[in-house]
């Protein structure tokens, strides 16, 4: 048997929606299990030569932790041997979700071959690729699509405005996740705490309703941007430079930015050691393709 799942990229935390806010984006890994071939892994595209070929990547993981669970209500669920590709997309360490990205398509893979109840099941799909991987708020729009929001284990999708344009602006350097989250103080002032709530209310509402004059507002943050562009102080220089003529937001731990532009073609030339990739909005989360 051969499937192919189909899993996009993802923004989180967009401002205020510090690790419950997340949004699919149009840039797609595809991942294919193929039982009748050779046993083996290789990748294609972003980190080919750098990602793992011994089965200890994320999507391999998630591909045994998905087995793993099957058995404790039907001991006898295996997986014949298997040949892994991956032609992947999403940056690696750039805060697009590629973790996310590669522990949902290998569970919805090794769910769907092991024919378990509910593998098609969006939130299933997200709650076992949030627990390996550890990022509800980036699996939540990969296996969703659209606008999702992650409160204690629930999520609600929201479809975004048509009108709303996104540019993932990439550097060359990466971040590491952890190394962001470090850096960040473990309390904030009561008013900071609320500032962030009354924003991320009102993101919701700019980017289902395509306001984008609330949108420039809304995606206000106080208690990890700041932070987190401190420790890159040249992409600090950008997000400035950027903030002053549209909408724009770290994208996960960064050190990625998203923008909002009026128009894929308004952003400026960023110099070297920088990309602008125009990534609508996804509105559907994974896909899963026999064949």
């Amino acid at each position: 048997m051969r499937l192919t799942a189909r899993v996009p990229a993802s923004s989180a935390n967009l401002g205020p929606g510090f690790d419950c806010f997340g949004l699919a984006l149009d840039l797609c890994n595809e991942v294919t299990i193929d039982t009748d071939a050779k046993p083996g892994v290789s990748w294609e595209g972003e980190g080919a030569g750098e990602l793992p070929t011994d089965g200890s990547d994320m999507v391999s993981r998630a591909v045994s932790a998905a087995v793993q669970r099957q058995r404790r209500t039907h001991p006898d669920a295996t997986i014949p041997p298997f040949a892994l590709r991956g032609v992947n997309r999403i940056p690696l360490e750039r805060g697009l979700g590629s973790s996310s990205a590669a522990a949902v398509a290998g569970t919805v893979l090794a769910s769907a071959l092991l024919g378990a109840a509910g593998w098609d099941d969006p939130y299933t799909t997200f709650a076992y690729a949030a627990e390996l991987e550890g990022h509800p708020d980036n699996a939540a729009p990969a296996a969703y699509g659209g606008l999702t929001v992650v409160a204690d284990g629930h999520v609600r999708r929201f479809e975004v405005a048509g009108t709303i344009a996104t540019v993932a602006l990439i550097p060359t350097d990466r971040l590491l996740t952890a190394e962001a989250r470090l850096a960040l103080p473990r309390t904030v002032p009561l008013e900071d705490a609320v500032y962030n709530v009354a924003h991320g209310a009102l993101l919701v509402q700019a980017l289902t309703s395509g306001d984008r004059d609330l949108l420039r507002v809304a995606l206000r943050d106080r208690l990890h941007q700041a932070v987190r562009l401190s420790l890159v102080p040249e992409v600090e220089e950008v997000f400035d430079r950027i903030d002053r003529i549209m909408p724009v937001c770290v994208s996960g731990a960064g050190p990625s930015l998203l923008a909002f532009p009026p128009d894929p073609a308004s952003i400026p030339d960023l110099g070297d050691g920088w990309r602008a990739l125009p990534v609508p909005v996804r509105a559907t989360g994974v896909e899963i393709a026999a064949g």
